[in-house]
Order: C-alpha cells, then sequence, then structure tokens
C-alpha cells in the first residue's frame, strides 16, 4: 500500500478535481485556459510513471555489437557524477558513476591488457574538478583493477569534450581503438561524439535493469519524473548535438567555398 504515501499521486489527483471543479464557473478564454492546464498535469503524470520511464530508457538504448577481433586499447568509462559529503572521506558517486565503474571493470577483466580511462570534471567547489575521476578510480580500485593501469581525465565538461580531451592524452590518436562504457541511455550520444575524432569506437552501455511489470507502473512517482527529466533532457541534447553538428559542417563547407 505504499502507493498510497505518494505525494506526487496526491498533488496530481488534487490539482485535477480542483481544475474541473472550476469548469462550469469559467467562460470563453478561462475555460480554454482551463483545459489547457487540466492537459498539462494529465501530461505530467504520464510522465511522472514508471511505464514510460522504462518506454523512454528503452528508446534510447544501443545495442552492444562489440568486433571480437579489435581489443580496446583504451576504456573510457564517462563520469555521471558524485555527492559531496561534509568531508572528502564522505564523498560517494552517484548511483549512475557507480554502475558504469562496475560495469567497465568487467569489461576490463576480459582485456586486461587495456587502460582505463576514467573521464569527467565537476567543479565542485570544495573539492576541485579532479574528484569525480578521483572517486572512480578508487572505486576501480576496490574491485581489484590495479592502478598501473588508469589514467584519470578530469578536463572534459559535458559529452562534446570527452573525445577532445581523450586526444590530449599522450599515447591516444585518432586510430587508437577505444572502448566506451557509459549508461545505456547516454551511449548514443556519447557514441556519436567518440566516432566523430576516432575510428574505432566499441560501446559497452551499461545494460538497463531487470524490471517485473506491475500494475503500479502506471501511478505517477517522483523517482520515475527525475529519472524521466534526465531522460527528456538526453534526447533534447541529441537534437541541440546534431544542430550543432550541421551547423559546424555548413561553416566548413562554406569556408571550402570561398575563392
Amino acid at each position: 500500500m505504499k502507493f498510497l504515501v505518494n505525494p506526487l499521486l496526491w498533488f496530481l489527483l488534487l490539482q485535477t478535481a480542483g481544475l474541473y471543479g472550476l469548469r462550469r464557473s469559467l467562460t470563453g478564454y478561462g475555460r480554454i485556459i482551463l483545459w489547457l492546464l487540466l492537459t498539462l498535469t494529465l501530461l505530467l503524470g504520464v510522465a511522472s510513471t514508471p511505464l514510460s520511464r522504462h518506454g523512454l530508457e528503452e528508446s534510447l538504448q544501443v545495442a552492444s555489437r562489440p568486433d571480437s577481433s579489435i581489443a580496446p586499447a583504451y576504456i573510457f568509462v564517462l563520469g555521471g557524477g558524485y555527492l559531496p559529503g561534509s568531508i572528502p572521506e564522505e564523498d560517494v558517486l552517484v548511483v549512475e558513476s557507480q554502475c558504469r565503474v562496475l560495469h567497465a571493470v568487467m569489461v576490463w577483466r576480459r582485456f586486461p591488457d587495456a587502460r582505463m580511462v576514467f573521464s569527467g570534471a565537476e567543479h565542485e567547489e570544495a573539492r576541485g574538478p579532479d574528484r569525480l575521476s578521483e572517486l572512480m578510480a578508487e572505486t576501480a580500485r576496490n574491485r581489484g583493477v590495479p592502478a598501473s593501469v588508469m589514467l584519470l581525465e578530469p578536463r572534459s565538461r559535458n559529452t562534446r569534450e570527452h573525445p577532445i580531451e581523450a586526444l590530449k592524452l599522450s599515447g591516444i590518436t585518432t586510430t587508437t581503438p577505444v572502448g566506451l562504457v557509459t549508461s545505456g541511455w547516454h551511449m548514443r550520444r556519447a557514441q556519436k561524439e567518440f566516432c566523430r575524432y576516432f575510428s574505432q569506437v566499441i560501446i559497452y552501455p551499461v545494460p538497463p535493469t531487470q524490471h517485473s511489470w506491475n500494475w503500479q507502473d502506471i501511478l505517477p512517482d517522483a523517482n520515475a519524473l527525475d529519472a524521466n527529466t534526465t531522460m527528456l533532457r538526453e534526447w533534447v541534447g541529441l537534437l541541440w548535438y546534431a544542430i550543432l553538428g550541421h551547423v559546424s559542417a555548413t561553416l566548413v563547407k562554406e569556408s571550402l567555398c570561398r575563392p
């Protein structure tokens, strides 16, 4: 009966009932605004369900098709953030970052000659931008990965910068075979960016969590709304990166055509 103690569900129900109760007292533009608010409330409710979450996650998934004939020389693990504690010893990776590191460890065990690169900066004023990559490396060490195979790349602030900063590392060129580990819902955008700079990119997306369907998946939930917001932003990011890529290509083409 946990669904009965769900503030988001009760808020949506009470707001819908209140708005619907006002329909007879409004006319003209007031009624149009009322039905618009009811529609937005309904859309918020749908966007808050675990059912929508699984649909959005599935829409972003990229199938892992690693070429067995190519072994990655470097395995890039993209950071997903961390939570600073009251002291550095209490800092902890967010769930997404932990899942990425643990999956990367499994990949590295298949290719023990590869080096692991923990990529990503988090500009927490009290810690510095390299704290995220340090925590990722610490998690991998606790899983048995030797420090000698690890590299930290604490400069990239977003998905576009990951491959750019990667090429600044010693020993890495555009022809270096690289493995890429990130969340399944983030892999599509990450792969596109790495493929712009590297000729051999082998992807290892974190597999989605197994889920048993039940009737509560159709009820709004705050955790599902948070996850859905992240994945909707991912689709917006994909669109934005596509626009930027098109604009850049157009500008390059125009510069080449100038006399």
